[in-house]
């Protein structure tokens, strides 16, 4: 997985999904009156930040957050330390991300994306090693992929056999920067030059479509720069020269959110996840040999995205009720947070065998792992390691202020 970014990619000014090709964001082809009227104000608004049917009720990701203790997992030198914690602890969280991405396609498009995906997670350890491990990870992702059968008649091996792996995959990656989306799209020898030529003249055909999606998911195609191709070049020139050269690899990378990556952020990144959707399912459909549904899936979002900034406006000047028990849990959650240095927290999660101590739960049972305080701060506890043990997300809540318990001796 490349771990560079690119930020320099070209928008387009939406008209909700639908806008002219090659139209920078910031020289639309409107007039002013249309530009900053009322109605494109909160098509604008609505760009990359369409949480509002996300927030209508509490979800999973209310128990998920991403801090910089996170990012300073990759200053550990330790290289079983680094694996085991995204092992146990980064990659079951990417993955709650992703449950809550797969219901929102669901909701808002009416597709079920594992009808023909699987979810995989990288990196992907082998259960039985042998040799010590010595290699020191710089991310996790966790992806959607084409699932592993004999099922994708649109492309096609140079041996001659069935295809059953696809070329690419869209998922959630995290890194010492942040959380982020990427598609990843990229060359694998055994394909034939057919698959991708496929896709990229998807993108020829579409390309005023797709700038849609772009722009209003934030997504941005790393930028093709030759000798020959300016950087500000348009997606049409960039699509001709890779189909010309055959230069196959199409990767598409989000906004990054930086640390602390929490429930609002989140949101944002499973709404930024939905409206991209669409162009992942449609090379889903392409390696199907079926026409992709690319119409069909924006008017969906369209309609969505209309109703909740209807929503929005009609309820912006309302006052929010403030719940007492949310005040106290926020406390609670607050006095709850430990900050410790790099590898601290991770050699508790070690040290207790990445599993709560009071159920025995571990990543395998979908657990998520938290470091609590045996002794509250607030009743005098400490911050040494002595003073930490590991409880998953249930027996944490359970425990919440009240006393020192401390799980690991009494079990």
């Amino acid at each position: 997985m490349s771990s560079s970014r690119f930020t320099t990619a070209k928008k387009s000014a939406p008209e909700c999904l639908r806008v002219s090709p090659n139209t920078p964001a910031s020289l639309p082809k409107t007039c002013d009156a249309e530009l900053y009227s009322p109605r494109v104000r909160r098509l604008r608004r609505a760009r990359g930040l369409c949480t509002l049917a996300f927030s209508m009720a509490r979800t999973a990701l209310a128990d998920i957050a991403f801090d910089e203790q996170d990012a300073n997992l990759f200053l550990v030198k330790d290289a079983r330390l680094r694996a085991d914690a995204l092992k146990h602890s980064i990659l079951p969280r990417l993955q709650v991300v992703m449950n809550e991405a797969i219901m929102s396609i669901r909701n808002v498009l009416g597709v079920e994306a594992l009808s023909d995906s699987i979810v995989s997670v990288g990196p992907n350890f082998r259960t039985k090693r042998t040799s010590e491990l010595e290699h020191l990870y710089d991310s996790a992702l966790v992806a959607l992929g084409g699932q592993r059968k004999d099922k994708w008649p649109g492309f096609s091996r140079t041996d001659g056999k069935p295809v059953q792996i696809l070329p690419f995959r869209l998922g959630f990656v995290l890194d010492r920067f942040g959380v982020s989306i990427i598609l990843e799209n990229r060359w694998m020898r055994r394909l034939t030059r057919g698959c991708f030529n496929s896709l990229l003249k998807f993108h020829l055909d579409n390309e005023e479509k797709i700038n849609a999606l772009c722009f209003a998911s934030g997504m941005q195609p790393a930028p093709l720069v030759t000798n020959s191709l300016p950087y500000l070049s348009t997606q049409t020139d960039q699509y001709r020269v890779r189909l010309e050269n055959g230069w196959f690899d199409n990767h598409f990378f989000g906004h990054t959110y930086h640390f602390s990556v929490l429930e609002p952020q989140l949101q944002r990144l499973i709404s930024a996840y939905t409206i991209f959707f669409p162009i992942y399912d449609s090379y889903i459909r392409i390696a199907k040999d079926i026409p992709p549904r690319l119409d069909e899936l924006t008017a969906k979002l369209n309609a969505w995205l209309q109703v909740e900034i209807e929503r929005k406006d009609n309820d912006i000047d309302e006052k929010v009720a403030i719940d007492p028990h949310a005040i106290h849990s926020a406390a609670i959650s607050a006095e709850q947070k430990i900050r410790v240095m790099p590898a601290i927290r991770w050699q508790v999660f070690q040290r207790d065998g990445w599993k709560c101590v009071a159920c025995g739960r571990s990543s395998h049972d979908d657990a998520i792992l938290h470091v609590d305080h045996i002794l509250p701060r607030s009743l005098g506890g400490h911050d040494g390691i002595d003073n930490y043990q590991t409880l998953c997300n249930v027996c944490n809540l359970g425990k919440g202020n009240r006393n020192a318990t401390n799980l690991r001796r009494e079990g």
